[in-house]
């Protein structure tokens, strides 16, 4: 079975990412989600593989880059 080349729709993208659908617009605005519409509008758009770089940042970030160990995490 093919995996999702773009995920659609705001609770789509946002159950990839463990966040809320609601939230959808802050999280593009201010924390940069790699989420988007055509033309500004219809559904939301996003590529599985910008979500896994958007997640590793926000762990790198809010983890300081470093995980247990001293093991310093991918980016």
């Amino acid at each position: 079975m093919m995996e999702h080349i773009c995920l659609k729709g705001a609770k789509a993208i946002c159950m990839a990412v463990g966040e809320n659908p609601k939230e959808i617009v802050r999280l593009v605005r201010e924390q940069g989600l790699p989420a988007w519409k055509r033309e500004n509008r219809g559904v939301w758009r996003a590529l599985p593989e910008d979500l896994v770089s958007w997640m590793r940042v926000q762990r790198n970030r809010h983890l300081d880059g470093v995980g247990e160990n001293g093991r310093r995490f991918d980016k």
